[in-house]
């Protein structure tokens, strides 16, 4: 029989119950998207409380990025004021909920691949589908991929770090 824990946002005062070991439930909530930070973090209203939340399986260009505002724009595009439907497994190291989202039908990450507005994050996604819409955006010279020879953000974060 798995152990119980507790899932808690950081300053939500929200707990969710997940099990123990292996691979935690997942969790679900829908709210209304209050605010987008950049092209892969948005806020959503749940509860009552606007919760901070990452996309999963994506990075997208940071803001001072080449891209990074017309990334920021692209989530904004999709989500804004919109009732959003999300599930997550895990927490990143920021208290945010790394999560799915989707507006209705539409998977929002996926979209955001698809537009070439992100990447797909390699380190946190394996997913097939996923790795195609990326290729196929590139190929197609979509958003970032317009760019020579763009840098993924996990490389521009290494070389601005301290900056």
């Amino acid at each position: 029989m798995a152990a119980l824990a507790a899932l808690v946002l950081p300053g939500q005062g929200r707990t969710w119950s997940i099990s123990l070991p292996g691979e935690p439930a997942e969790q679900h909530a829908t709210g209304r998207v209050t605010g987008v930070a950049d092209g892969d973090t948005m806020y959503v209203e749940i509860g009552g409380k606007s919760t901070r939340v990452r996309l999963a399986e994506i990075d997208a260009p940071e803001k001072a990025q080449p891209f990074g505002r017309r990334s920021e724009q692209a989530l904004r595009d999709l989500v804004a004021k919109k009732v959003v439907s999300l599930s997550w497994r895990t927490i990143d190291p920021y208290g945010r909920p790394v999560v799915d989202v989707r507006v209705g039908t539409l998977n929002v990450n996926a979209e955001q691949v698809k537009r070439g507005y992100a990447w797909v994050y390699r380190q946190y996604s394996h997913d097939r589908q996923l790795i195609a819409d990326e290729q196929q955006a590139k190929a197609s010279g979509l958003g970032l991929w317009a760019d020579p020879h763009p840098i993924p953000p996990w490389d521009w974060r290494k070389d601005h770090k301290g900056r």
